[in-house]
């Protein structure tokens, strides 16, 4: 393998595991999407509302940190690409994209918290 390839796969490795790490996140979303619908029917959930906002908080905010690692991961790939004079020409569009990502959980993370400061009022 050339030293492009082993810094590449190192890169696609990482991805890797980001990318498991969001499935996980997703699934705890489907997860407490499904507490929250249990709730609405007067069903017994799995969480209480405490322990839900808290995982919550906790799943976006991995979100948020994956997110910016794959920001960083795409300026190393290009970066990458650049020192052995590669040229792609989607790895501006993949940047981004990373960035467009960013702000969304970014703004996914705000809803949360406000949502869970909202909550807090209300039952006060």
């Amino acid at each position: 393998m050339t030293n492009y390839e082993l810094e590449e796969a190192d890169l696609i490795k990482v991805q890797i595991i980001l990318s498991f790490i969001l499935l996980f996140t997703t699934i705890i979303s489907i997860l407490l999407s499904y507490n929250f619908l249990l709730n609405f029917e007067d069903k017994e959930g799995f969480y209480n509302d405490e322990d839900s906002f808290n995982i919550l908080i906790f799943n976006r905010t991995v979100m948020l940190i994956v997110s910016l690692i794959f920001i960083y991961i795409n300026i190393r790939d290009k970066d990458v690409k650049e020192k052995y004079s590669l040229d792609d020409e989607f790895t501006d569009l993949q940047i981004w994209s990373s960035i467009f990502n960013f702000m969304a959980t970014l703004i996914a993370f705000y809803i949360a918290v406000k949502s869970i400061t909202s909550y807090k009022n209300s039952t006060i």
